[in-house]
């Protein structure tokens, strides 16, 4: 088991890649922090954890909270002697046009995506190096932060354009501490997100759902939507001893749909 004995954080763990990736962790015998701002959600996320010998803690917390980030931390240190893996997966998004996006609704995605990441990245990683132990962090991006011309708004891909930066520069600050810092940048995946885009995009075109997939899949080269078990199959592989010399990096997955 690549994460025997160890003790993994996964915010946004109440649905979609978050639940996909603490069922993978588990596997792995990680024992888990889930952390979502809906507690009956990540309740569920829990109760998929099939092993009765990982021990997972269910944890209701709004990243754009500093005070409840600093309040996870205290609650780590608590219950599992602190954290080695975390999953920074927290976000949200709204299918915005360019010229309808407005202040309020880029401070809020702004405040969730960017803010929060970099404050619960920064808490955990100065808990890591507070351990010495190391550690092995991975930061939810998107191919919308590389520039990905049908992003769902620009505030969506300014915000996680933030996180691929904050990553590259927490891994070489964090690299003496034996402290591994990476970002995914998912594509499209089969998420309740991605089924919202859809939506929208059916009623602004007049389409049928199912056609809206379709044309969506034809401009993946690999014609496929990623799935959640995709996306939670490369972070666990950037948490595991086989990424021991990967680092500052930003990976796409996304069937080729951007490739830079």
């Amino acid at each position: 088991m690549q994460l025997y004995g160890k003790t993994a954080l996964i915010t946004g763990a109440g649905q979609g890649i978050g639940r996909a990736t603490a069922v993978a962790f588990a596997k792995e015998g990680a024992n888990l922090i889930l952390a979502d701002i809906n507690y009956e959600n990540v309740v569920e996320s829990a109760s998929q954890i099939e092993d009765k010998n990982i021990q997972c803690w269910p944890y209701q917390l709004d990243v754009s909270d500093v005070n409840q980030i600093n309040s996870l931390i205290d609650f780590a240190v608590e219950k599992c002697d602190g954290i080695d893996v975390f999953f920074n997966n927290a976000g949200v998004t709204q299918h915005i046009s360019f010229f309808d996006i407005n202040d309020v609704q880029w401070d809020r995605i702004n405040k969730v995506n960017a803010k929060g990441a970099f404050f619960c990245m920064q808490q955990v990683a100065r808990l890591m190096v507070n351990q010495g132990r190391g550690g092995k962090i991975v930061n939810a991006g998107s191919i919308a932060g590389k520039g990905y011309k049908r992003a769902s708004n620009a505030a969506y891909a300014a915000s996680k354009g933030s996180v691929i930066a904050m990553t590259h520069i927490a891994a070489e600050y964090l690299a003496p501490h034996g402290i591994n810092v990476n970002a995914i940048c998912p594509g499209m995946v089969q998420t309740d997100m991605f089924k919202g885009i859809v939506s929208l995009r059916s009623e602004e075109t007049g389409q049928e759902a199912l056609q809206i997939k379709k044309n969506i899949e034809s401009e993946i080269p690999l014609g496929r939507v990623n799935q959640p078990e995709d996306v939670a199959a490369l972070v666990l592989f950037l948490v595991s001893d086989s990424s021991r010399n990967i680092t500052g990096q930003a990976l796409n997955i996304d069937g080729g749909m951007i490739m830079h």
